[in-house]
């Protein structure tokens, strides 16, 4: 599974209105200049985390994003998921009907296991979990998560 920059712009984002839950929502241009993303490409990027749940707008002066659920309740995978829809790694894992061989092949067990344990990894991390590990070492890094585990 190759992480794309919607995913990577959006989780950026995400995080950035997250680590303000429960204050004044984000504006869009905030989130804009802070991350360097476009400003037009970002408006992207979050309407469709608005559309999936994850976010809500605000109009108006102080308007702007917030989070929709608390960010323990937040996953990694919530979000994969409303940005990409093709989270497995082969098309015949979601789409058993796009291969005439699906029914007999050897490696499609495989490939359907990998992206399950992928799901279950991008499951055990909440928005939660990068905020206390941004705000504990200053560093969102993999080894950092590594040491400090996911949450159960």
């Amino acid at each position: 599974m190759k992480i794309n920059t919607r995913v990577r712009y959006g989780l950026r984002a995400i995080l950035q209105v997250a680590a303000q839950y429960g204050k004044d929502p984000v504006p869009v241009s905030a989130i804009s200049e802070s991350q360097e993303i476009s400003g037009k490409y970002l408006e992207q990027v979050v309407g469709a985390l608005r559309r999936s749940g994850l976010v809500e707008s605000r109009k108006g002066v102080r308007g702007g994003y917030s989070l929709s659920r608390a960010p323990e309740e937040v996953t990694l995978w919530d979000i994969i998921s409303a940005l990409d829809p093709h989270t497995s790694l082969v098309d015949c894992v979601l789409e058993p009907e796009v291969c005439d061989r699906s029914d007999s092949c050897l490696t499609r067990s495989i490939w359907t296991l990998l992206s399950q344990r992928m799901q279950e990894f991008w499951t055990s991390y909440t928005l939660a979990d990068l905020i206390a590990t941004m705000r504990e070492t200053g560093d969102i890094g993999l080894q950092s998560l590594a040491d400090l585990g996911p949450s159960d």
